[in-house]
This record gives structure tokens, C-alpha cells and sequence, in this order.
């Protein structure tokens, strides 16, 4: 068994991707299609602010081609410890997702910094019950004391018996544990805003080479031993996400994405798949 290997972008809507992925002048709700000739899957960070509409869903699976793949977050008001877990919200996005049909990958469930073991782990070990089993699903958490002692064990033993994924993110402030609990791989390279901020977005301007051969390292040790590896670049891992999405290609032997190219072909209407 070799895995299904995707690598995409975390978002296909970056204002900073005029010019470099998609022509000047192209209309905006052109920029999915766009996004899907040149990558088979995209992680999708606007759920994370709110449950989309189904019939938004479907516009997204009718504006790329057979065989993408959509990776969607689980919207943060879904996630907070601080609050009652809200089952009946739960079920509706995970019917919503399915809209995709079989242009749904996995749903990312992420926690932000603040969320730590202790009240949280409580509210975790509630929630993934919840979690469609016939879904893949991942979690990312983004303290360190997820990752030691009885709480790891714990947490390991949970996401392993339900078949959930750890997400692997680079993180400048935590190290993520590259810990196999399924039989899918979720790897996110999420950076920071500090060091590479929005505003400096467009190009590659921190050298995270070192980084993504060490991350290209790992998914090419166990390619043999999963079935799926999904991998996403935020613009905030180097500058420029697509450009970060073909150094890591470069390091497993891939050939790159053209999109270079395809801004040079212009703003021309996109035929019908």
C-alpha cells in the first residue's frame, strides 16, 4: 500500500495571489475553478468562522473537477470548553460537509492556544463521540501539555480508538508529536503571523527548507504504512503558500505546480469542465 498523497493550500481566496495565481482581473468567484486546476485539495478556512450553507456547499463541489478534494474546519463555536457541547450544531455541519459527495477529505477540528488539558480534555473526550465515524476527521491542538505525560497517554488512547487523526503542525511554538493514531495523515505547515504578517504575503520570505525537508522526511517514511496523507501551506509557513507547496514537492521528487503559467495564460473565461 502506498498512500494517496494531496498537498494544497489553506485557502484559495489570499488577495496577495493577484498577479502570482490568478490573472488581474479575474472575477472573484472564478477563483475556486482556478484554485482546482492546479491542486487537487484545499483546506477551507472560512468554515471555521461559521457552518456553510448546503447550497454554498454544492456551488464549491460544482466548481471543480472530479477526483478534488475539499478538507473543511469545524467552526470554532463548536469548539470552546467554555461552553455547553452543542451536539445538535455537531451533526447539522457534518450534514452540511456532506454535500460535497465524494469531494469531502477530512474535517479538521482546530483548537486554538488557549485551550489546555484539565476542563478541556473533558470537553474533548465528549465531543468525539459525536464525530461521524464514517468521516475522517482530525484534531489539532496547540499547547504542549497535550503532548506529556498521563494526559498524552490519554489523549493518544482516545483519538487511536476512534480512529481520529492527530494533526502534525508546524508550529513556531509548540513541536506537534508526528504520532500516527489512523490510517490517514492530516499535516498542516501553519507558521505565525509574527514573522511572516499578512501584509508581507505574495512571495516566500522566510527559509523554511530546513523545516519542510525534514516534514517531506517523514510523510516519505510512512507512505507505505497509511492509506491518505493530506497536506496544507498557509501563507504565514514562508510568504507564499503555492511556492512553499512546490518546495515541499521538490524534496519527495514531485514535479511542481505551473502556476506561474497560469496567470501567463490570462483572464479568459474558464471552459466547463
Amino acid at each position: 500500500m502506498t498512500a494517496a498523497l494531496r498537498i494544497g493550500c489553506s485557502s484559495w481566496t489570499s488577495e496577495s495571489w493577484w498577479s502570482r495565481l490568478y490573472p488581474t482581473g479575474t472575477p472573484p468567484g472564478e477563483r475556486l475553478g482556478r484554485y482546482a486546476r492546479l491542486f487537487d485539495t484545499v483546506e477551507v478556512d472560512a468554515t471555521y468562522y461559521r457552518d456553510p450553507d448546503p447550497a454554498l456547499v454544492c456551488r464549491w463541489a460544482a466548481a471543480t473537477p472530479e477526483g478534488f478534494r475539499f478538507a473543511l474546519k469545524f467552526p470554532r463555536n463548536l469548539l470552546d470548553p467554555r461552553s455547553p457541547l452543542d451536539r445538535e450544531g455537531i451533526a447539522a455541519f457534518q450534514a452540511h460537509v456532506r454535500e460535497l459527495g465524494p469531494k469531502l477529505g477530512p474535517l479538521l477540528l482546530q483548537f486554538p492556544p488557549w485551550v489546555k488539558p484539565g476542563r478541556a480534555m473533558g470537553f474533548l473526550t465528549s465531543l468525539l463521540p459525536e464525530l461521524d465515524p464514517d468521516l475522517r476527521s482530525a484534531v489539532e491542538l496547540r499547547d504542549a501539555a497535550w503532548f506529556a505525560g498521563p494526559v498524552w497517554e490519554s489523549l493518544r488512547g482516545e483519538l487511536s480508538d476512534r480512529r481520529i487523526a492527530l494533526a502534525w503542525s508546524f508550529l513556531t511554538y509548540v513541536d506537534v508529536p508526528p504520532e500516527r493514531t489512523t490510517d490517514f495523515v492530516y499535516l498542516r505547515f501553519i507558521g505565525d503571523h509574527t514573522s511572516v504578517p499578512a501584509e508581507r504575503h505574495g512571495e516566500l520570505r522566510v527559509d523554511r527548507a530546513a523545516v519542510t525537508r525534514r516534514w517531506a522526511d517523514r510523510v516519505r517514511a510512512i507512505r507505505d504504512q497509511v492509506a491518505q496523507i493530506y497536506v496544507y501551506f498557509n501563507n504565514h509557513y514562508a510568504g507564499f503558500a503555492p511556492a512553499s507547496v512546490n518546495g515541499f514537492r521538490e524534496e519527495l521528487g514531485l514535479p511542481p505546480v505551473a502556476y506561474e503559467a497560469a496567470v501567463a495564460v490570462g483572464s479568459r473565461p474558464l471552459d466547463r469542465w
